[in-house]
C-alpha cells in the first residue's frame, strides 16, 4: 500500500498533459516520497496510452497508471472519473488535481502531514486570504460565498471553500461515507460528508492559478448538483433522509 495516490482526473485538454506531467514529476522529484499518479480519462479521449507512454520514456521511476472510463452521460464527468480512480487506488491518502495546473503542487506539503496527524480531509481554500480570492473572478466569488451561506443556514457548518476540486483525504474514510455524484458537485459532497461525520476537515490556503484556454466546469450545469447536496445534506440533519 502507498501512502498516496495523485489522482488526476482529465476531461479535457489532454494535449497540456505532458507539460503538466513534467511539472508534476518536477515536484515529485524535490520531494520523494511514497506515492503513485492514477490518471484517469472518459471514453472520448483518444490513444490514452499516449500519456503512458510519455512518462515511460521520460520519467522511468515515475509509478503512472491510466485509466480510461467508459459509461453514458455523466457516468464520465469530473466526479465519476474521481470515484474511478479511488476505487483502483490501494494508497492511505488521495490527492485530486486538475491537469490544466491550476493547483499549486507545492501546497501537497502542507497537506500531507495534516493527514498524517489525524485529518480526514485537507481541502484547499481560495478565500482565506484576500490576496488568493482576488485570483477567483468575481461572479464565482458571488456565487461561493451565497454558497457558504447556504450550508451555515442550512447545516449549521462553518466552511471556507467547499467546492475547490484541489483536496487530500483519508482514502478508506471517505469511501465508507457512500459519495456518489458524478459531476464537479463531488467536491462539495466530500466536505460536507467529512463534516457531517464528525471528521476534521483543516484548510490549506492556496491560490488557483489562470487555466489556459478555460475549465470544462459550467456552473449553469453544476449548481443543480450543489444544490441537491445542500438539500440531501439538509434532509439528512432532520432525520428524513439518510446522506
Amino acid at each position: 500500500m502507498n501512502e498516496l495516490s495523485i489522482i488526476i482526473p482529465v476531461l479535457s485538454g489532454f494535449e497540456r498533459m505532458p507539460a503538466f506531467i513534467d511539472g508534476l514529476s518536477q515536484y515529485l522529484q524535490a520531494n520523494p516520497g511514497d506515492m503513485d499518479v492514477i490518471v484517469v480519462v472518459d471514453q472520448t479521449v483518444e490513444k490514452p496510452g499516449s500519456i503512458l507512454e510519455y512518462v515511460r520514456d521520460h520519467y522511468p521511476w515515475l509509478p503512472c497508471r491510466v485509466l480510461q472510463k467508459y459509461g453514458r452521460g455523466s457516468e464520465r464527468n469530473y466526479g465519476a472519473l474521481v470515484r474511478f480512480g479511488m476505487a483502483y487506488s490501494h494508497s492511505q491518502y488521495v490527492v485530486l488535481v486538475s491537469p490544466s495546473g491550476e493547483d499549486d503542487l507545492s501546497k501537497i506539503r502542507e497537506m500531507l502531514p495534516q493527514m498524517r496527524q489525524g485529518a480526514q480531509l485537507a481541502q484547499a481554500t481560495r478565500y482565506l486570504k484576500p490576496a488568493d480570492a482576488r485570483q477567483v473572478k468575481f461572479l464565482f466569488r458571488f456565487y461561493q460565498t451565497l454558497f457558504r451561506f447556504s450550508i451555515r443556514a442550512l447545516l449549521g457548518l462553518t466552511v471556507s471553500d467547499s467546492t475547490y476540486g484541489f483536496k487530500m483525504f483519508d482514502r478508506v474514510f471517505i469511501e465508507s461515507l457512500g459519495i456518489n455524484r458524478n459531476g464537479f458537485s463531488l467536491c462539495p459532497e466530500i466536505t460536507v460528508k467529512s463534516l457531517l461525520a464528525g471528521g476534521k476537515v483543516v484548510y490549506v490556503p492556496s491560490a488557483a492559478r489562470p487555466v489556459p484556454g478555460g475549465s470544462p466546469f459550467q456552473l449553469s450545469r453544476e449548481g443543480i448538483g450543489y444544490f441537491l447536496v445542500v438539500s440531501r445534506a439538509f434532509l439528512h440533519r432532520l432525520g428524513l433522509l439518510w446522506f
